[in-house]
């Protein structure tokens, strides 16, 4: 009899689990998390950069390395036609903004921007709240600086929840027509965009209608915080959805409320220290119409909300952050009771956990790179052979070729179709002069070019 009862107990507690379990959660030591004792979880703290000269609410950023340099670049927003299709961008070794970059086709207010194809384009998604405008979808190519129109949600909103899922996918969830009220619009609707297709799937509905939400993903773990609904009610709700690598259905459960209560178009964005990762979230508008400078973190091991953080600069909201997913998150621009061009970084000290330890199931964080990338060659300097690696997210036709000081091509190293992946390459100049060369890689958009040294 008490084997009967343990065993029925057994049972109980996996159909539990097994309810919405995360795909990724499984420790690399094949241990679960232990949580820690005292001491300190989480700590931070904020950095100013140079002030946006797009000074609006409503814009959307998105970070992106292009030829080696880290930029910042920030999308529409604000009231005006010039405004709303307005793109600025900050170098970040500089720290200088570029007003007027660039003019978006259609115009943007409460968007979301996402790079792709390792920061070689990048996709914004949203409208304006005008007749016809709301359901866009740009392409943008950072290396060309142009504009391709993609194809129309199948609800049309701004102010979705959007989430890169992985090198081809992304989800945007609920969203609404970018007003405030008792009789605006919101969805529940799950949409899924495909880079490659063009198209867009609709996946199982989000448990409420909400749009103006915060939130992200890790793995194959979304996380979604507060927003606004039905009736023009400011929610303190947050859902943990996992996403089905296979059928990319989601499976979504309520966690613990946001902790300073009923939150929308809040900035938020993944942050990751050593074996720790959280949604950090910052900002936005307390019950709907009160600013807030304060700042949470969510940890996808402790699976809890952590204390700790300082307030950002000022409270402001309708604003956007972003980062490359390493310790820093970005945050630009926003609303007070006027616009501001604020920009400032978080920078993280320390995050608890092993979750970069759980082992993902084609999550987006798999041995699939995130980024194109180039590395230098090695040795350097060399004689006569070298080994040149490089990072693939995407499968494609991969060029490279060895050029000298006068910029003639002296070797193309290879011409072929590569897999996506980590790759790497022998080269020897047994024919060429001792001297300075240069290497460049090129496949789709992407293009990169390293200097090396040939010693004889």
């Amino acid at each position: 009899m008490k084997n009967l009862v343990l065993f029925v107990i057994l049972l109980t507690n996996l159909a539990i689990f097994a309810q919405n379990p995360d795909f990724d959660d499984k420790i690399s030591s094949g241990n679960g998390y232990i949580p820690p004792g005292p001491g300190d979880l989480v700590s931070g703290y904020w950095s100013t950069l140079s002030n946006s000269p797009m000074a609006v609410s409503r814009s959307c950023c998105v970070f992106v390395v292009v030829g080696g340099i880290p930029y910042l670049y920030q999308f529409g927003g604000g009231n005006s036609s010039s405004e709303l299709k307005r793109v600025a961008r900050l170098n970040l070794n500089t720290n200088t903004w570029t007003n007027n970059y660039s003019t978006m086709p259609t115009q943007i207010s409460a968007g979301t921007a996402v790079a792709m194809r390792g920061d070689s384009v990048v996709y914004v998604f949203g409208g304006n709240n005008s007749p016809g405008t709301l359901g866009k979808t740009l392409e943008y190519n950072v290396y060309t600086n142009t504009w391709q129109t993609k194809t129309d949600m199948l609800t049309n909103v701004t102010d979705a929840l959007v989430v890169k899922y992985n090198s081809s996918n992304i989800f945007l969830i609920g969203g609404g027509d970018g007003y405030f009220g008792t009789s605006i619009f919101v969805t529940n609707k799950v949409q899924v965009y495909n880079i490659n297709t063009d198209s867009y799937t609709y996946k199982n509905d989000f448990p409420i209608f909400c749009a103006m939400a915060g939130g992200g993903i890790y793995r194959d773990t979304i996380i979604s915080i507060g927003g606004y609904t039905t009736g023009g009610i400011a929610l303190a709700n947050c859902y943990k959805g996992v996403v089905n690598p296979s059928t990319l259905n989601i499976t979504w459960t309520p966690i613990a409320n946001y902790p300073a209560g009923p939150i929308c178009r809040m900035a938020s964005y993944i942050a990751v220290k050593g074996t720790g990762v959280g949604l950090m979230c910052t900002g936005g508008l307390v019950g709907g119409s009160v600013q807030t400078a304060q700042t949470h973190i969510w940890n996808f091991c402790t699976r809890s909300w952590l204390p700790g953080l300082p307030d950002n600069g000022l409270a402001r909201a309708n604003y956007k952050a972003t980062g490359k997913g390493d310790n820093i998150v970005y945050a630009v621009a926003g609303f007070t009771n006027t616009g501001t061009g604020l920009t400032e970084y978080m920078t993280f000290n320390s995050i608890d956990g092993p979750c970069q330890n759980m082992v993902g199931i084609q999550g987006n964080n798999g041995i699939i790179p995130d980024n194109f990338e180039l590395k230098q060659n090695y040795p350097n300097p060399f004689n006569p052979q070298t080994n040149i690696s490089f990072s693939l997210p995407e499968a494609g036709l991969v060029r490279i070729i060895v050029t000298d000081i006068q910029g003639k091509v002296v070797s193309e190293v290879v011409s072929r179709f590569y897999t996506a992946g980590n790759h790497s390459i022998d080269f020897r100049a047994d024919e060429l002069a001792s001297g300075i060369y240069f290497y460049t890689l090129t496949s789709g958009a992407f293009k990169d070019t390293k200097k090396m040294l040939l010693v004889k």
